[in-house]
């Protein structure tokens, strides 16, 4: 009788063993149910909050001067700038844009103001040189090669499985290749350079370090930035400043094509896009073009 009690009492034991493990089972299940739930519903909220600040932006810029404009009523236009400071719209939103007119150009720019800005950005001297003399390798179409540039031989004889390009560069990822640029930081290409066609270079917009690549004075140049920051810099101002006029090359306008990154921060998450768009307000075809799309690019 005591033996069977006993077996009775140690299934018993094992039985709510097992019902106690699934019962931390299931308590486990749910929770991660209700996590995934929760996480799928702050994606939607991100999703939809970006979508929303989108729409502010598209409107903003169909409807207002690419400006800053301290005294606008539109919040977005009283707050935002195009030299790439990042701007918030909300708790939530936060928005960069950059116009693409001022950052220099990989394909066009003058060789010397591209070496100027790499020393600038503490790039050695001789390094600079040779990523600049080997870019206009890469772009002509003749195969003499500069002093300290590099023709289709010389990637040849690194092995390379390609040579230059002998034409205009398709993307600023196309200046990794190129002779040099493997001592540069890759960031800086993404952040100070383009291959975008635009006309004209706006050195308003600018950002700091091609400011002071141009300018050469840096009290000169940070007296540009406060005002710029202040919102008060003006295109009469920049040429008080600076002794730098409009002409063929230069000129105080906000292009059309602006680089946009919208970042939407949300109980711990974030989620972000990123693209070039070319808002043209008086073009009844296509007042906006959307190119180089992309998510959550650190």
């Amino acid at each position: 009788m005591k033996a069977q009690t006993g077996i009775a009492l140690i299934q018993v034991l094992i039985i709510s063993f097992i019902l106690a493990l699934l019962g931390i089972f299931i308590n486990q299940s749910i929770q991660q149910q209700v996590k995934v739930t929760q996480q799928i519903q702050n994606k939607f909220a991100m999703r939809l909050e970006l979508e929303e600040a989108e729409t502010q932006l598209f409107s903003a810029l169909l409807a207002h001067k690419k400006y800053p404009d301290t005294n606008s009523n539109n919040q977005l236009v009283k707050n935002w700038n195009f030299y790439g400071e990042e701007f918030r719209l909300s708790d939530s939103i936060f928005i960069s844009l950059m116009d693409m007119k001022s950052l220099f150009s990989l394909n066009i720019s003058s060789p010397d103001l591209i070496k100027n800005l790499l020393i600038q950005l503490n790039v050695e001297e001789n390094t600079a040189q040779t990523f600049v003399s080997s870019l206009t390798d890469w772009k002509d179409e003749n195969d003499v090669s500069r002093v300290n540039g590099a023709e289709a031989s010389f990637y040849k004889q690194q092995g390379k499985r390609y040579v230059p390009r002998n034409g205009y560069l398709q993307s600023v990822n196309e200046a990794a290749l190129i002779r040099g640029a493997e001592q540069i930081p890759k960031e800086y290409f993404a952040r100070y350079f383009s291959t975008e066609m635009v006309t004209g270079f706006n050195p308003i917009n600018a950002p700091e370090a091609i400011l002071k690549a141009i300018i050469k004075d840096e009290s000169t140049a940070n007296k540009v930035l406060k005002r710029r920051a202040a919102g008060t810099l003006t295109s009469y101002d920049f040429y008080l400043l600076t002794g730098i006029e409009e002409g063929e090359f230069i000129n105080f306008v906000t292009g059309s094509k602006i680089r946009v990154q919208l970042r939407v921060v949300l109980n711990g998450a974030q989620l972000s896009k990123q693209y070039i768009l070319d808002a043209t307000p008086r073009s009844y075809i296509k007042p906006m073009v959307f190119s180089q799309v992309s998510w959550n690019k650190s």
